[in-house]
């Protein structure tokens, strides 16, 4: 006889991520989930990280070998430049522009795509997953590609510094994604 084994998730704000995702036929599991926000009261987005093993330390988890994945849902409307400047104004703030220089075309890719997307509406998912067989990050948005995948790794890592960098996007919102209590 078979025994089902529970599924596990984790809640914040009305949005419920699983505790167990595959990203390129790698099982990886929710490191820590958080809330964004802006303003100190605008609510934003809960994003999750998933890692092959949990990591409780930035260093750790920008380290890690092999898939990875940035994940995002929406808890309220948010348009393209919004986050086009929001995801600019992280990079620069954690990485010289040596750095950026070397993720210029990917960074341009992406910006382009969110750009196409337009508005993120209230309860859409975002993914950004990273896979090493083919050493690239590919956006998702509700399940679906929203375009190429963009090259390298260190793409990849760049864009994680966003959320666990030196300055990060929002200070609670790396100590909760590194394992904390939000």
């Amino acid at each position: 006889m078979f025994l089902a084994l529970p599924v596990h998730a984790a809640e914040l704000e009305g949005v419920t991520l699983e505790d167990r995702v595959r990203v390129d036929g790698q099982e990886l599991q929710l490191n820590g989930i958080a809330l964004r926000t802006r303003a100190l009261f605008f609510k934003v987005y809960v994003a999750g990280l998933y890692l092959p093993e949990k990591s409780t330390s930035a260093a750790g988890a920008l380290a890690a070998k092999g898939a990875k994945r940035i994940q995002f849902t929406m808890v309220r409307d948010a348009a393209a430049e919004q986050f086009v400047e929001s995801i600019m104004h992280a990079m620069r703030a954690n990485h010289s522009e040596a750095e950026l220089a070397r993720v210029k075309p990917q960074t341009d890719e992406l910006m382009a795509m969110i750009r196409r997307i337009g508005t993120s509406q209230k309860g859409a998912t975002i993914v950004l997953d990273y896979a090493p067989s083919a050493d690239g990050t590919t956006l998702f948005v509700d399940g679906k590609p929203a375009g190429n995948s963009m090259a390298g790794e260190e793409f990849f890592r760049t864009l994680m510094r966003i959320w666990l960098g030196e300055n990060p996007v929002q200070l609670d919102l790396k100590e909760a994604l590194l394992g904390g209590v939000q």
